[in-house]
């Protein structure tokens, strides 16, 4: 629907659940600053917060393009319902440029293609969706240009024109070509919201996030940190920390919290598992954590879209992607919660 608003798209309707559970909100207010010493949150109407414990769920910003040309119009980003509602209202019948080619680059392109004039990705990597490797992303690029998506592979935006109204209509990119373009999306990653923490004392790494521990604690006492915005550690993998950003880890994230707050230990290891779907016909799933694989097995073919790839650490499997109807990464998210180990061996019987 183009003209939802966060109230219609929001998952609990009924206001009299938060009354009950004493739960208020501060709608249009953002944080300033936070003073541990002090436990209390400085809020941008001039108010004062004092809290017993706190809880950092800022997730990302958008990053934003940095080339000539960028403060032109019909430039977008997808941040908010209405950003969404604004590029479905505006692309019909208009050439569509999308800057970026991992998920919110390609689910943009596959969601406008039927009712755009044209749909043109462009991608600073050799094939899109570079986190599953170059073959399963040459698969899913021929996909997409089946249904008449166009790409701009290994190449960047260097500058965009506009007209004299001050509308974006050519994109410049480092491969020499010029594209015409009446909406550009762009969808090249998020930095993590924590600019308001800076001098909190609140530790972040050298990106910007919050590190925190298993339980989601900060470095100080009494505040806790979740989702796209921190960095922990991931245990079953044996990493010492990482970021991710896929709802589905930070939703867990969030309900494990519930436990450490409540001070009851946490309901099993945390196993991240994202899925996406193009055209409403096909798409990919992953489960695990591939950091630090040494080596890769794979069923089925990258390239037609239809396979299992298992990525293998000491001769484990430690993550697996697919493509297709299978359901491994569902069922090896499992696996992985059980602790249970799987080797080549036990793949190739």
């Amino acid at each position: 629907n183009p003209s939802a608003t966060g109230e219609n798209i929001r998952l609990r309707k009924d206001d009299a659940f938060y009354e009950e559970r004493n739960v208020k909100f501060h709608l249009k207010t953002s944080v300033t600053e936070v003073k541990p010493n002090s436990r209390e949150v400085y809020l941008s109407n001039g108010d004062t917060i004092v809290y017993s414990k706190l809880v950092i769920a800022t997730g990302g910003n958008v990053r934003k393009l940095q080339v000539p040309g960028a403060d032109l119009k019909n430039i977008f980003y997808v941040r908010k319902v209405e950003d969404a509602n604004t590029i479905a209202n505006l692309h019909p019948g208009k050439n569509v440029v999308c800057v970026g080619s991992s998920f919110i680059g390609m689910e943009i392109a596959s969601s406008l293609t039927a009712n755009a004039a044209s749909v043109t990705v462009i991608s600073n990597s050799a094939e899109p969706l570079p986190v599953f490797g170059e073959d399963i992303g040459r698969g899913m690029r021929r996909k997409f240009e089946e249904k008449g998506v166009r790409f701009e592979l290994a190449t960047n935006v260097v500058s965009l024109r506009g007209n004299f109204d001050g509308e974006v209509k050519q994109v410049i990119l480092a491969n020499g070509k010029e594209l015409d373009v009446d909406l550009l999306v762009c969808g090249i990653g998020v930095t993590p919201a924590t600019e308001f923490l800076k001098g909190s004392g609140i530790t972040l790494d050298n990106r910007g996030f919050i590190v925190v521990d298993e339980k989601f604690r900060t470095n100080i006492s009494y505040i806790f940190a979740i989702g796209d915005a921190v960095t922990a550690p991931l245990p079953l993998w044996d990493i010492e920390s990482i970021n991710i950003q896929h709802f589905q880890t930070a939703q867990t994230h969030g309900q494990y919290l519930g436990y450490t707050i409540v001070g009851k230990p946490q309901p099993g290891p945390i196993v991240p598992y994202f899925w996406t779907l193009f055209f409403f016909a096909f798409g990919l799933k992953f489960s695990g954590s591939s950091q630090g694989s040494t080596k890769e097995y794979t069923h089925g073919d990258p390239e037609a879209g239809d396979f299992t790839r298992y990525f293998l650490k000491k001769d484990k499997v430690i993550a697996v992607a697919s493509g297709g109807p299978t359901s491994a990464p569902a069922q090896f998210a499992e696996i992985f919660k059980k602790g249970i180990e799987v080797t080549l061996k036990d793949l190739k019987k």
